[in-house]
This record gives C-alpha cells, sequence and structure tokens, in this order.
C-alpha cells in the first residue's frame, strides 16, 4: 500500500516536522479505519510531540524494560461483505476491485472470496438497499433507511464501515457546497475535521482544498495541497489537471516546485502541455498594453513546438509577437506557416498584416479578399491593404480582376477613402471622367472628406468643368489651403495623389487626410491617451487586449484617423465590467462609424453603453447632422429636413446647416422660405449663402 502524507497536517498545523508526520503517516489507511484500536504511535513520534516539562517521565518510560506476553489469539473478524458482492452482480468492477482494496486495509490477512457471485451467500436485502442508495448519491435516503431498519430490528447494528462512508459522503457534499459558492474557510474547515476525504480517491475534494488556500492567500499551503497530490497520486490526467489547476490560480514562481515532481514517459515530461500553456500565457500577456516582453525561453519553447506539429494558433500568437517587436519578416514567415496548416480567416488576416507592414500591398490585397467579408474587422483591413495598394507610386497597372474585387468592397462598405484613392487612380490613368465620378461618390458618402474634394476640383478642372471647380472652392475655402489657391498662379503644382501613408505602416493601413475636418462636420475631439500616436504603431488583435488596453487603443487608431480599425477595438472594450469603461467604448465607437460616415451604425453604437447626458446629446447632434447632409446628397430633400429639424430641438444650427436647410427648401419650391434664410446667414458674412440668395429671389421675381 501506498504511503500517503497527512495533508490536513501539512496544511493546518505548521509546528510538526515532515519527518515526523511521515512516520506518522505510515500508520494511517487510504480509507477510514474500522473499529479496532489504532496502531501505537512509535517513540520517536510521542517524543517528538511530547511536552517539555515532560520529558523525563517519558525517558522513563522509553527506558524501561519490556515485558512481552503471549498474546491471545485474536478472534476471526466479522466481515461485511455485502458491498462487497453488491458491485459484483452489478458487474462495476473499479468499485468491486476499490471494495476489495478497503476491506483488506481494514482487516489484514482477509482475503475475498474466490466467486463474489456464488449463491450460496445471502445478503440481507436491506444493507443492500442502504448500499443502492448510497452509491446513487441519496446520502438522506441511506440514512432514512438505516433508521427504517434499526426501528424494524433492534438487534441491528450498522457497521462502522457505512456509517464512515456516510459521514465521508455527507462531508463531501458539505465541502463541494461550500468551494461553489466560495465560502472558502468552509471549505478548510470541512477538510480539517474529515482528513479521510483528502486521498487519491477523491482528487476533486483536494483540488477545492488547494484552491480555497489558493484564495485565502495561503499560497504554500495550496502549493503543498497539490504537491500532495503529485506524491501520492498515479493517475496521469488527475497528475496533469493538479498542475493545469495550480497554473490558474498561482503565480509561475509559486508553482515551480511542482515541475520538479514530474515523471517522464519515453523523454517527455508529463507536464509538458503545462509549459507550453504558460509560455501561450505570458507571450498574450507582453501583448498587451504596456506588457512586459515573454521571456526568451518561453518563445523558443512554443516556437519549436508550433512549427514542428504546425499548430496554426500558436503560429499566429508568435507572428503578432515578432510584429510587436519589429520584426515583420520574421512574422510573415511564421504567419505564412500558419497560412499553409490553416488557410483561415484569422491566419490571412495575420499575414495580411504582416504584408501591409512590410509594404507588399498586392500579396496583402490577394490574400485578404477571399475574407474581407467575414468580419468588420477584416473589412476593414482589406479595404487598407487596396487603398494603400491603390495609391502605390508609381501607379501600378492592376488586373482587371484585382481592381473589380476593390471596386464591389467599396461599394459593400460605402468606403470614402477607398472610393477617393479610386478616383485619383483613375485620373493617373487619364480618366478624368470616372475619377470624378469616384470623388463625387466619396464625398457623398463622406460629405468632409477633403482629399475627395480635391480631387474632385482637380478632375473637373482638367475636363474644363469650371461651375464645379467654382462650386467646390467657395464650399471649401476656408477649409483647405490648397482647394482655395487652386489655379491662382500656373507655377501651382498639382498634387495628383492623396496624402502619403503614415511611416512606418506596422498595422492596418488607412490614409491620413491631409487637413483634418473641419469642426463643423466632425463630433465632439477625442479623447486624449498618454501613449498617444506612438503606442498603436505596431498591429495588436483587439482580443489580444483587456477591455482596458483596447480603449486605449481604439483611441490612438481615431487620432491616426483610422476609425475602421478603432471600431474593432472599441468593440473589445465593451466587454468590460466597468460601466465607465462601456461608456467610453460606446462613445469612440459611435465617433468611428461617424468618421466611416455610417450614421446607422453609429446610432446602435451610441446606445451600447452608458452615456453621460452631454455625451448622448452631442452624438445625436452628429448623428442627425451626417444624416442631414447624406439625405441632401442624394436629393432626399424632405429627409434632410426632418433631420435638421430633430437636430435644431438638441443643438443651433450652424451657417453650413442653415444653408443646407435653405437649398433643400430651393429645391422643394418653397423659395420665400430659402430667400429668408439665405438673405439671414448672407447677412452674417457666411460666402456660401451669397449665391443661393440670388437663386432664390431670382426664381421669386418669376
Amino acid at each position: 500500500m501506498r504511503v500517503l502524507l497527512p495533508l490536513v497536517l501539512i496544511a493546518l498545523i505548521g509546528t510538526v516536522s515532515y519527518t515526523v508526520m511521515a512516520e506518522q503517516a505510515s500508520h494511517r489507511q487510504l480509507w477510514p479505519e474500522g473499529p479496532q484500536a489504532a496502531p501505537e504511535a512509535p517513540a520517536a513520534v510521542l517524543v517528538a510531540q511530547a511536552d517539555p516539562a515532560d520529558m523525563d517521565v517519558i525517558t522513563e518510560i522509553a527506558q524501561a524494560p519490556v515485558v512481552t506476553e503471549a498474546p491471545a489469539a485474536p478472534a476471526p473478524p466479522v466481515v461485511d461483505e455485502t458491498a462487497l458482492r453488491y458491485f459484483a452482480q452489478q458487474g462495476d468492477q473499479v468499485r468491486l476491485q476499490r471494495e476489495i482494496e478497503r476491506l483488506q486495509s481494514l482487516y489484514p490477512g482477509w482475503q475475498p472470496p474466490a466467486d463474489p457471485l456464488n449463491q450460496e451467500y445471502v445478503p440481507d436485502q436491506d444493507i443492500i438497499t442502504i448500499w443502492e442508495l448510497f452509491n446513487s448519491g441519496d446520502l438522506a435516503g441511506a440514512r432514512a433507511a438505516i433508521a427504517a431498519k434499526e426501528a424494524a430490528d433492534p438487534s441491528f447494528v450498522p457497521s462502522q464501515d457505512l456509517l464512515d462512508s456516510l459521514a465521508a459522503g455527507e462531508a463531501t457534499i458539505g465541502l463541494r457546497t461550500a468551494s461553489d459558492a466560495q465560502e472558502w474557510d468552509r471549505v478548510i474547515s470541512i477538510a480539517a475535521n474529515n482528513p479521510a476525504l483528502l486521498t487519491c480517491a477523491n482528487v476533486d475534494t483536494m483540488w477545492r482544498l488547494a484552491e480555497a488556500f489558493a484564495q485565502t492567500d495561503a499560497t504554500e499551503r495550496a502549493v503543498d495541497a497539490y504537491s500532495y497530490v503529485l506524491v501520492n497520486c498515479t493517475d496521469a490526467g488527475e497528475r496533469l489537471a493538479t498542475v493545469q489547476k495550480a497554473a490558474e490560480l498561482l503565480d509561475r514562481e509559486a508553482i515551480e516546485p511542482l515541475f520538479v515532481l514530474e515523471q517522464q514517459t519515453d523523454g517527455v515530461g508529463e507536464f509538458a502541455a503545462v509549459r507550453l500553456d504558460l509560455a501561450r500565457r505570458d507571450i498574450a500577456a507582453s501583448l498587451d498594453e504596456g506588457g512586459a516582453p515573454a521571456l526568451a525561453a518561453d518563445v523558443e519553447l512554443l516556437q519549436a513546438h508550433a512549427e514542428a506539429e504546425d499548430v496554426a494558433e500558436d503560429l499566429r500568437l508568435l507572428g503578432y509577437y515578432q510584429l510587436d517587436r519589429g520584426r515583420a519578416n520574421e512574422a510573415r514567415r511564421l504567419f505564412e506557416q500558419a497560412y499553409e496548416a490553416d488557410p483561415s480567416a484569422a491566419s490571412a488576416e495575420g499575414l495580411g498584416v504582416a504584408l501591409i507592414e512590410l509594404r507588399d500591398y498586392g500579396p496583402a490585397e490577394d490574400v485578404l479578399s477571399e475574407f474581407n467579408e467575414d468580419s468588420e474587422t477584416l473589412s476593414a483591413l482589406y479595404l487598407d491593404a487596396a487603398a494603400a495598394l491603390l495609391s502605390t507610386e508609381p501607379r501600378r497597372d492592376l488586373d482587371s480582376d484585382v481592381l473589380g474585387r476593390i471596386v464591389d468592397a467599396t461599394v459593400a462598405a460605402r468606403d470614402a477613402n477607398v472610393a477617393q484613392e479610386l478616383g485619383w487612380y483613375a485620373y493617373a490613368f487619364s480618366q478624368a471622367k470616372t475619377a470624378v465620378e469616384w470623388f463625387t461618390t466619396a464625398l457623398r458618402w463622406q460629405a468632409d472628406l477633403e482629399p475627395a474634394a480635391y480631387g474632385l476640383l482637380v478632375a473637373a478642372d482638367s475636363l474644363g468643368d469650371t461651375v464645379t471647380v467654382t462650386t467646390i472652392q467657395t464650399q471649401w475655402k476656408a477649409r483647405s489651403q490648397r482647394i482655395a489657391d487652386f489655379g491662382k498662379t500656373s507655377s501651382v503644382d498639382i498634387d495628383t495623389t492623396a496624402p502619403p501613408l503614415p511611416q512606418p505602416r506596422p498595422a492596418h493601413v488607412a490614409q491620413e487626410k491631409a487637413v483634418r475636418p473641419a469642426p463643423s462636420s466632425q463630433a465632439a475631439p477625442l479623447p486624449q491617451t498618454s501613449s498617444g500616436a506612438v503606442s498603436c504603431q505596431q498591429f495588436v488583435p483587439p482580443q489580444a487586449l483587456s477591455p482596458g488596453a483596447a480603449l486605449s487603443h481604439g483611441w490612438c487608431l481615431m487620432n491616426l484617423n483610422r476609425p475602421g480599425e478603432a471600431v474593432g477595438h472599441f468593440a473589445r472594450a465593451l466587454h468590460s465590467t466597468s460601466s465607465s469603461t462601456r461608456g467610453d467604448a460606446a462613445y469612440g465607437q459611435s465617433l468611428a462609424y461617424l468618421r466611416m460616415g455610417l450614421t446607422d451604425n453609429a446610432a446602435v453604437a451610441a446606445a451600447a453603453g452608458p452615456q453621460s447626458d452631454s455625451r448622448a446629446i452631442e452624438l445625436q447632434v452628429a448623428i442627425l447632422s451626417q444624416k442631414a447632409t447624406a439625405a441632401y446628397a442624394i436629393g432626399d430633400y424632405t429627409r434632410a429636413l426632418d433631420a435638421l429639424d430633430q437636430r435644431s430641438q438638441m443643438a443651433p444650427e450652424r451657417n453650413d446647416l442653415l444653408t443646407l436647410r435653405a437649398w433643400s427648401y430651393y429645391h422643394l419650391r418653397r423659395y420665400a422660405e430659402a430667400e429668408r434664410i439665405f438673405a439671414a446667414v448672407a447677412a452674417t458674412g457666411y460666402g456660401d449663402a451669397v449665391s443661393g440668395l440670388a437663386a432664390a429671389r431670382s426664381r421669386l421675381m418669376q
């Protein structure tokens, strides 16, 4: 029989030495002892436990001559084999063997019957019923059956085995209930009062006790509990689960002693899987905002395993780790291997990010095109790659299939940024009319997109469309210096490209605007983060960040004018348990959608988290402003006025929106109302209203 360390004494009694406890352990049983007397403790144990005042007496007793008498032959014990034969009849070989071991531990010298199914043995049916109730988990029913049999048969005395088994079962239920309720002190108390529960036959109980120690900051006792299982128990699955549970509750330094107890099989440690899990955990934590670098040994361990076994998930994690460390080429290699092993959206996303980081936009667009509709994150990433590919200088003559899928994705997403890049691409290949169409579309989707307005100005000028040129300059001269200066001198060079991409581009690529949107078309200023723009120069997937870190990352991306990526990070932050963080995330996500011209999405996002009254009004005002502008752009003047009416109940109308209202009246042939508003706005010096006033008065005079 295997020697069992007395765990409760180790955990709860700190004054007895490990050696003494081990000696005591040699007299303990795996199962509860029967009614016979326990063996006497050795003299060494008594001395170790004795009070110093009693040492002389103990010494005299220890040195006295020992007189032995021949003991009377003990009567053979009466062994209750009912449970054993019951298990045999049920065909439960596991429980049968355990019952044999239990009886042998209680009655040394007892041998099991050669044929447990021998019909000559007639068991007590009432006892069979009691055991059936016990084995089904109905302990209260078993207690009631015992009481009923005692009442019917006053001579009946339940065996101590049965009573101990019931007591142990009830204690186990109580301990599990306390553990599930996180009543940790009660768990420890029940275990201390029922040491028979703490055996290899009840490993779950040992795990729960260890968790109770860990949750009450008794780390050393928790490690002792886990160590007890590893020292005494042999089931491979339970041993592995023991270390896994310890790793979930304790820090890495605390569980190192458990690895010393690891056993080897064919040169492979039984806890190799746990070592890999710890490496994964620490590498993933290093990707968090402000996370500490992972240990080189962990990276080497996981990489060796991932590359040897082609584990795509691990290869992707290592790829993001290398990206975070600025090693884009190594990241690309890892993502390519991950994609070969698992050509999924997750692998394509990582590979796409690495390729964009390396400015290899063609392969990035190609690998991402298959998955661009799988998620908002992948859609934004694909469009970033497409925009970067279109803007590459010198311009590349792209295949019609590539252009076709870029156009399809752009229209599906109503992405104004890629639309204006398509405009510049068409203009570069002398397709000015096509360029005008794309620039116009971009402005319809995002009315404050200055590069699209400038592109429309340039393309219209090349076609000799002076009306459009004049209109654009009138509308934009107060917001864009290059539009205001266009055509003033012959020496002015026309910028035929969109603004350059930021340097470097380690994350999802998105075009920077040459001029930020004017306050008239933008919601509230973005909150500033302490990390600034630099903190999000390296790509980190939203799910790799904590909600708080994802929120900061989202604001950083907004500061870089990359709202498509920011949406995913704000979505991650919405999972925070903090009400404040969820509110900020909903606010940021709504602003990101507004930046992309997706007003309906912005309205939904605004309601995803708690908002202060001022923020709720601010977002609603911005949403209604954008709805009015979008409705006007497609000629739905009635809907534009409805949006403006709703907005006016929350905030005064600016001159640009008053002018929009006046033109809506004009197109609805409500010339008198249009003339009145144009006159009021023109009187403030707002130039855009002057031409409208003249047009309205002209109509009224007809």
